[in-house]
């Protein structure tokens, strides 16, 4: 075993539990506003509301790509604003306020209007919703970067922001059937009041948590730093190769997961239970937790491999099961044995979790070795960046979902009489594009750079040059 592995972490660099939870809770709302728009917009607005899927397609790719310049804004403001309370905690309870109520009138929408009326109240709302989820999100990633600069202790922080995302995914996909259930009159009714609940409660109250309880350990060193501008920050991201290819690696899993995850619901609703959307929707949900659990499971066992082979190679690993699982895509939804789809999280699972929490610890490395070549502290650059580009991921999978789905010959007026060529297209998409994306990720991770050595010279570096840091 290779003596970095077991260098033990300082006593200055640990987090403690209490905060580390707080952090933690960030990523509750992080998930919920990357994938519950979208999630939830397509049994209310396709299945319900019957909005054709191109344009339901169109009208949640839109306000992601206006991200592109939302979120770097807000990135380059937060590495250069200053306050008594810090870079980042003012922005999060900001945006934390916005994207609650934004979510809220998302579901507000008449149901008597027609498709561009449906569309537009979608497009505009959610506009709202993204920009208070980028002065959330943005500063928040950063928060995390920043919060230790040890290589490992990085890996058990993220660990937690990883724990309470699979919370937000334990749940979410029970919205609908919930709101559909005989407790509302009225299933648009059960929309509207538990999407008020989701947005005040979980990414409003939860979303302030890191705000009020973390601190900032930067914050001092970067007062008398040179102003960071954008340019130059898109610039020195992209020319590093380790944060390019972490993107791409991002990106890869989001398209892949998301693209899959819209798919298999209208397996599970038209396939697997004959068109019953409440059936159909309640076995999604029962899938999402399945894959939630096994994500939990999991945290452990990957911080563990990430500790002694490395963030890299554990990475590597999950995709292979990833690759393997594609095969359980098409053998798995079987109609009258729906309890097969819950074997699917067992091998296409732990990739989330190995994402979720080891490109957070890897984007902090890099933000280092940034530091490095640079002098300056952009995490709130480097996380704009990366934040949009998974922005921009979900809205692509959703978009390329829909648009497969209509390639496919679906019509949600036929109900649970789609055509069979249908139902084979659709299980043919999912199976082969999960398998894909597995070989591409693997293939792009044999050429990423920083492991633990390089890591742990590129700190000795920087305390060489600035000293250390602490809160």
């Amino acid at each position: 075993m290779n003596t970095e592995t077991v260098r033990e972490t300082r006593k200055e660099d640990r987090v403690g539990v209490l905060e580390k939870t707080a952090l933690g809770a960030g990523g509750l709302p992080i998930f919920l506003g990357l994938a519950a728009v979208a999630s939830f917009a397509t049994p209310v607005y396709n299945m319900t509301l019957k909005l054709d899927p191109v344009w339901l397609g169109a009208a949640l790719t839109v306000p992601r790509f206006l991200d592109a310049f939302i979120d770097p804004v807000v990135g380059r403001f937060s590495d250069n604003f200053h306050s008594r309370f810090g870079r980042r905690r003012p922005l999060i309870a900001l945006g934390a306020l916005i994207q609650a109520i934004a979510f809220g009138l998302i579901w507000m929408v008449p149901t008597t209007w027609g498709q561009i009326a449906l569309t537009a109240w979608l497009v505009a709302t959610q506009i709202v919703f993204y920009i208070g989820y980028s002065f959330f999100s943005v500063p928040f990633l950063a928060l995390q970067y920043e919060i230790t600069p040890d290589y490992d202790e990085r890996t058990s922080v993220s660990s937690y922001v990883g724990f309470f995302g699979k919370a937000g995914e334990m749940g979410y996909n029970y919205i609908f059937p919930i709101a559909s259930s005989v407790i509302f009159a009225s299933a648009i009714t059960g929309v509207r009041t538990l999407g008020w609940i989701v947005g005040i409660v979980f990414l409003g109250i939860v979303a302030l948590l890191p705000a009020l309880f973390v601190r900032e350990r930067y914050f001092q060193k970067t007062e008398k730093q040179e102003t960071v501008k954008l340019l130059p920050g898109i610039r020195a991201a992209f020319s590093s190769r380790a944060f390019t290819i972490l993107v791409a690696l991002t990106l890869l899993q989001i398209v892949a997961g998301m693209f899959a995850s819209n798919l298999d619901r209208y397996l599970l609703v038209y396939y697997l239970h004959g068109g019953n959307v409440t059936v159909g929707e309640t076995w999604k949900g029962h899938l999402s937790l399945a894959y939630a659990i096994v994500g939990i499971l999991s945290i452990y066992p990957v911080s563990w491999l990430a500790r002694r082979i490395g963030k890299t190679q554990t990475v590597a690993i999950a995709f292979g099961l990833v690759f393997v699982g594609a095969a359980g895509k098409w053998l798995l939804y079987t109609p009258g044995h729906e309890w097969k789809v819950l074997l699917d999280p067992l091998l296409c699972g732990p990739v989330w979790i190995a994402i979720n929490v080891l490109t957070p610890a890897m984007l902090a490395d890099i933000c280092d070795e940034d530091e490095l070549r640079g002098g300056l502290r952009r995490e709130g650059v480097f996380g704009a960046i990366f934040s949009w580009i998974q922005k921009v991921g979900y809205s692509t999978a959703f978009f390329g979902a829909l648009l497969s789905l209509k390639m496919t010959g679906f019509k949600a007026e036929f109900g649970g009489a789609q055509m069979p060529e249908t139902i084979l297209r659709l299980r043919l998409i999912l199976a082969l594009s999960t398998a894909a994306w597995a070989v591409l990720a693997i293939f792009l991770l044999r050429a990423y750079p920083l492991d633990r050595k390089r890591a742990h010279e590129i700190r000795a570096e920087l305390e060489a040059r600035r000293g250390s840091v602490s809160v």
